[in-house]
């Protein structure tokens, strides 16, 4: 059975209101790790391929394996920091290969303005999933951070989910998630990415080896950020 899953997103805002009403998202900075990336993957066999950059930068990831596919794109900002920026990430297996996509559009530190709230919001052109093991989400997280750790709250926290016994998005078309700093300039941390995974089956018994495989996978990569 084949598995199909997909994501794209497209309308990328950031603004800040309020307080001292601005934020600085560093790029290219030598004591930062780079913000943005994509990554795919194929495992029977192995198959991978991933590219790493800085946010607002076009970014794209894909591999092959006769007529299964795993593709992940950034595209480059039209209005500086994010604003404008599409991303995509889409797995289409067959034969029993299994796969995984990620665009991990930022994930990073923003230095924000006394008092000011950040809204981070983006509009969901497309998730699908088809497949007994398969699943698309999309993602958006604002935290608390003093560059050791993170807090995060449901509060900040939005998602687009979808999965082979769900495939039916029910949800908002527009995600959006805020946060308020409560005091003088800090840094925040920031999360935006899409994820995809699909597992075809040669049979419509799942094999627990396949399956254990992609969940690795996604865990190892560490983009999927999907909460219970």
């Amino acid at each position: 059975m084949a598995g199909l899953a997909q994501v794209q997103i497209s309308n990328l805002t950031l603004s800040a209101s309020g307080g001292a009403g601005w934020y600085w998202l560093p790029k290219g900075a030598t004591w930062l790790s780079p913000t943005a990336g994509a990554a795919t993957g194929l495992i029977a066999p192995s198959f991978d391929d991933s590219v790493a950059g800085w946010h607002g930068d076009a970014l794209a990831s894909s591999v092959t394996d006769g007529t299964s596919v795993a593709q992940a794109q950034l595209t480059s900002e039209t209005s500086g920091g994010l604003n404008g920026v599409t991303a995509q990430a889409s797995v289409a297996t067959t034969g029993g290969q299994s796969g995984w996509a990620f665009a991990q559009v930022f994930d990073g530190q923003i230095m924000v303005g006394s008092n000011t709230t950040i809204t981070l919001s983006e509009t969901i052109d497309n998730i699908f999933a088809s497949g007994p093991t398969t699943q698309a989400n999309a993602y958006i997280e604002l935290c608390t951070t003093d560059f050791t750790t993170d807090i995060c709250s449901p509060l900040n926290f939005a998602e687009a989910f979808v999965d082979g016994n769900s495939p039916a998005y029910s949800g908002p078309n527009v995600l959006t998630a805020s946060w308020t700093n409560p005091g003088s300039t800090t840094w925040a941390k920031m999360h935006i990415g899409l994820t995809a995974s699909a597992d075809s089956l040669a049979n419509t018994i799942p094999e627990p080896a396949s399956i254990a495989l992609v969940v690795t996978g996604l865990a190892g990569i560490g983009f999927s950020r999907r909460r219970a």
